[in-house]
């Protein structure tokens, strides 16, 4: 038995001699030494795996010295690269061994590293921040279904197609949407509405817009309705999960009636916000007011607010529902109602 618990303790000893001479080590001014996995050093900092505390990111001018058992790719400030194992030497030096030439080095003269089943950190870098600059098209299609049996019957159908070609500064948008609604068998909705818009920013705070949009309602005797506006862009939140923007300017609104009404036409103020939050991959929250007062008369004016959450279904991003509350108020409208409420629930499919 005494034979056997040595030899156990003895391979076990050897089993973990072996392990440790095969893992990369990371030796610390304060003499600490950290074994594991470098996975690359990036941005002044050693990401080193590790089996008992994960991924631990070290201050590289914190660091003596480190050693890797397998070869991998060093960028320097100069831009020269070499691939091979690194070694410690004397003094605080490294040594890299490449089959095409053998330095010895200071750690801070290392831009950056990466093992060689992957890529340098800073030219993915570089890469991404180019393609977030450039400008990529984006298109969203949704379609909602209501209809109801028993004390009422009520049946009805909407659509709508976004597309936006967008980049971190400018933003060019088209959009359409369609709804048709019948109660008790009469047509209780039936309007389409369709526009463009660009935006541009020349700072981080402000820039400039235009947009014109068209509207036709029978129900609320509107043989079209077209709004035109030019003016000012605040961006007052610009985050990855956030924005806030505010315009202002000046417009122009046509209103031709299909009743016998007099046909509207006047310059206009032209006011608006628009706001999202996405949290996570969890919803994205997004709400956009109106307000549109003739210059002639204040008392005459229009204004929307949509207000809707979306949804992601399933592990992608490109399936989602989005519900939501949409009011219309018009101060002054051809029909007998000023204000239109509806509450939608939608199917969302997002394509780029």
């Amino acid at each position: 038995m005494t034979i056997i618990k040595y030899t156990l303790l003895s391979l076990s000893a050897l089993s973990y001699s072996l392990c440790t001479a095969l893992a990369d080590t990371v030796t610390t001014l304060d003499g600490a030494r950290l074994t594991g996995s470098i996975r690359m050093i990036d941005q002044g900092f050693i990401h080193l795996d590790t089996t008992y505390a994960g991924t631990i990111k070290i201050q590289q001018s914190l660091v003596s010295s480190f050693h890797t058992d397998s070869p991998v790719s060093v960028s320097f400030s100069n831009g020269t690269t070499l691939t091979g194992p690194v070694e410690a030497s004397a003094q605080g030096k490294l040594k890299i061994k490449s089959e095409a030439a053998r330095i010895e080095t200071e750690i801070s003269r290392i831009r950056t590293a990466w093992r060689s089943d992957s890529q340098d950190p800073q030219a993915l870098r570089q890469h991404a921040h180019q393609k977030s600059m450039r400008r990529q098209w984006k298109f969203k299609g949704s379609l909602d279904m209501r209809g109801q049996n028993g004390n009422s019957d009520e049946f009805g159908i909407g659509s709508q197609f976004d597309a936006q070609l967008k980049s971190p500064n400018d933003t060019l948008a088209f959009f359409a949407e369609y709804e048709q609604r019948e109660t008790e068998g009469q047509t209780s909705e039936d309007r389409m509405a369709g526009g463009a818009s660009y935006q541009s920013f020349f700072s981080q705070y402000y820039g400039w817009y235009a947009r014109e949009e068209f509207e036709t309602d029978k129900i609320d005797n509107i043989n079209l309705r077209a709004t035109s506006g030019f003016g000012c862009s605040f961006r007052i939140i610009n985050k990855p999960h956030q924005n806030l923007q505010l315009r202002t300017g000046l417009g122009h609104r046509y209103t031709g009636y299909n009743n016998g009404t007099a046909d509207e036409s006047s310059a206009t103020m032209d006011f608006g916000l628009a706001h999202s939050y996405q949290y996570k991959d969890a919803f994205t929250l997004d709400n956009n007011l109106s307000y549109i007062p003739s210059l002639s008369n204040w008392a005459n004016f229009t204004a929307s607010h949509d207000s809707g959450i979306q949804i992601p279904i399933g592990s992608g991003l490109q399936w989602s529902i989005q519900i939501g509350i949409k009011n219309d108020y018009d101060s002054q409208p051809a029909a007998e109602q000023r204000l239109d409420t509806s509450y939608y629930s939608r199917m969302v499919y997002t394509w780029e």
